[in-house]
């Protein structure tokens, strides 16, 4: 069991999810009946220096039209750090098989006229083909939903992202692992209604064969309603060194020495357990220019606590690539669980940092972001008898 499937109780005991997610999952159900619903029950518990005003007004006008189905499982924010617009987009999961996932295709069913729902309804019904399942291996699905004040009219189609296994799409075993992120891809662009050109193909296998041992492909998704292309993430770098390396093996078009300073002095200063990199490849092929690069703390991906983020958190305040206020909001009202008063009932609310991006853009970093998760969950024993 990966720690991606555990979450942490207020007094740090683990929860196996994938025994409990049905019984979990039951409860949040029961909590509200959109996302926006229950986001509005915690209001108080999410930073207005991170999310506020039109941007917050704008997400939860957006999120009264998602099914709460999306949420049982947490969700998470993208916080642009590097602009002044106190707004966020919305990540939201799903895993194949769940209860949550039953009840949100059935929304599906009864809105055929939302068109937002088309891509990530396709994905779901291929993901239940075994063939694609043993391929990858992954059974989550993610949808992130754009909050834009400057966008206007109907809720625009989320982007879509196959979270494959580790073992199923690394250079570990090279044909099986090719393979499966083929099976990823072509899922991802079936889903968004277009076909991978030759072009595509060769760069996926290019990237593939420049992966080092040690890294997998974590994500492959697609924004449809943007443009037709896909969003590949590839981790598991642990130092930066792997990282440019594999830059240099690829035919990302800016210098990869441009990357190797800010990655090198993080490196010194312990700031991170490990790395992602994150490539666009348009329609017709070869990699965009824009680089992200994803920090984690630690290996696992709840991290509640605020202290290991704090290395990178300063280095990126001494260079100057976010707003200062952000980043104290951030380290300051970002992290921990506390049990509240929900719809009914009480709950445990977990907060935490997942990973911090730095968008590369030629010589330049042009963005940074804060990717934050928020746990909401019935209060466990452990965590119900804490303190007794």
């Amino acid at each position: 069991m990966s720690e991606a499937d555990r979450h942490t109780t207020a007094d740090g005991t683990g929860m196996d999810i994938d025994e409990s997610r049905a019984g979990l999952e039951k409860h949040m159900l029961a909590q509200a009946d959109s996302v926006g619903e229950l986001l509005e029950q915690f209001r108080s518990r999410i930073s207005p220096a991170l999310i506020g005003g039109p941007g917050w007004d704008l997400l939860l006008e957006r999120t009264r039209e998602l099914p709460i189905s999306l949420a049982t499982s947490g969700f998470g924010f993208e916080v642009p750090l590097h602009k002044p617009e106190l707004r966020a987009d919305l990540g939201v999961a799903l895993f194949q098989g769940s209860l949550s996932t039953a009840h949100f295709e059935d929304w599906c069913r009864a809105h055929p006229d939302d068109p937002s729902t088309v891509a990530a309804f396709r994905l779901l019904k291929m993901m239940r083909r075994e063939s694609v399942i043993q391929r990858i291996g992954g059974t989550k699905l993610m949808l992130e939903y754009d909050i834009d004040p400057e966008c206007v009219g109907p809720l625009p189609d989320p982007g879509i992202f196959l979270y494959p296994a580790p073992d199923a799409v690394s250079p570990k075993d090279s044909v099986r692992g090719l393979e499966g992120f083929q099976a990823a891809a072509d899922a991802v662009a079936g889903a968004g209604g277009w076909r991978l050109e030759a072009s595509e193909r060769h760069q996926i296998e290019r990237l593939f064969s420049a992966m080092p041992p040690g890294t997998h492909i974590g994500s492959v998704g697609a924004f449809p309603a943007r443009s037709d292309g896909l969003r590949i993430a590839i981790t598991g770098f642990r130092k930066a060194r792997d990282l440019t390396g594999f830059l240099e093996r690829t035919d990302w078009p800016a210098r990869p020495e441009a990357v190797a300073p800010f990655l090198s002095e993080m490196e010194e200063r312990d700031a991170f357990a490990h790395l992602a990199a994150h490539f666009d490849i348009p329609a017709k092929g070869g990699l965009g220019p824009s680089l992200g690069v994803s920090f984690y703390a630690r290996d696992k991906q709840w991290v509640k606590e605020v202290d290991p983020w704090k290395e990178l958190i300063d280095g990126v305040g001494e260079h100057h690539l976010a707003l200062p206020d952000k980043l104290s909001a951030l380290a300051t009202s970002w992290s921990g669980a506390e049990a509240v008063f929900g719809c009914g009932s009480m709950l445990l609310v977990v907060k935490g940092i997942h990973h911090i991006k730095l968008v590369f853009c030629g010589d330049r970093v042009e963005q940074a972001k804060a990717y934050v998760f928020v746990l909401i969950l019935p209060p466990f024993p452990a965590a119900a008898t804490a303190g007794r």
